[in-house]
């Protein structure tokens, strides 16, 4: 059988995870946030030096995805490790803020990461990933492209309400960057791309324009806009 790949690029708070995770319920994918990748090697460059990490990363380093069957239930839970260490919700702490921006605007860390993600992607074949730069650099071969869109008043209304009870969580959202934006225009450019601005679509309508945009990408250079 083919494999499935689906790319999923948008800034904080769109909808990314959500939508995620129920096409890989749905279809029997790996969900892949690879933002959690940069989130963990903030945490880890503030316990350890950079000179050492960069010769071992990619051993030090661990990031195992969720994993559902076809049957939507789950055969490998979500998990990072560091030197063996479970820091899946360590990676959280609103101390990392700063440190995840160093990260993603090192272009030697994103490489050395974007690594790890390949290797991720080879090993499970199926995977629905999401991020910034999703389409361009993980899965430019993806079967279905999607970016995700809402205004910045409900994003951050999203984040609120999601860690309301999680006063530990960063919950830090901000207008697009120009980073985002250049990664939209690039994603809407490419065939079998949809975008959803999600501000008042509940995740259900969601999650189904992606099913049935899924269905249709065969068709060779399509895109579309959803509103």
């Amino acid at each position: 059988m083919p494999r499935i790949s689906i790319s999923i690029d948008g800034p904080t708070a769109s909808g990314k995870t959500t939508l995620a995770t129920c096409l890989a319920q749905s279809l029997g994918l790996a969900f892949l946030d690879t933002g959690l990748t940069y989130r963990s090697l903030a945490y880890a460059l503030s316990r350890e030096p950079a000179e050492s990490l960069r010769t071992r990363l990619h051993s030090a380093l661990e990031h195992r995805p969720v994993v559902y069957d076809r049957s939507g239930e789950v055969v490998q839970d979500h998990a990072i490790l560091l030197h063996g260490e479970d820091i899946t919700e360590d990676i959280w702490d609103m101390s990392l803020d700063g440190g995840l921006k160093a990260v993603a605007g090192d272009s030697a860390w994103r490489e050395e990461i974007l690594g790890m993600h390949q290797a991720i992607v080879e090993k499970h074949g199926d995977v629905v990933a999401v991020g910034r730069d999703v389409a361009m650099t993980l899965l430019p071969a993806a079967r279905l492209r999607i970016y995700l869109t809402a205004s910045l008043a409900v994003r951050r209304e999203r984040r609120r309400a999601q860690y309301r009870d999680r006063s530990d969580r960063s919950t830090a959202v901000g207008p697009p960057t120009q980073r985002d934006e250049e990664n939209r225009a690039a994603v809407r450019s490419l065939p079998d791309s949809i975008e959803i601005d999600t501000t008042y679509l509940p995740a259900s309508a969601v999650s189904t324009c992606a099913l049935n945009r899924l269905t249709n990408a065969s068709a060779p250079g399509t895109q579309r806009k959803v509103r």
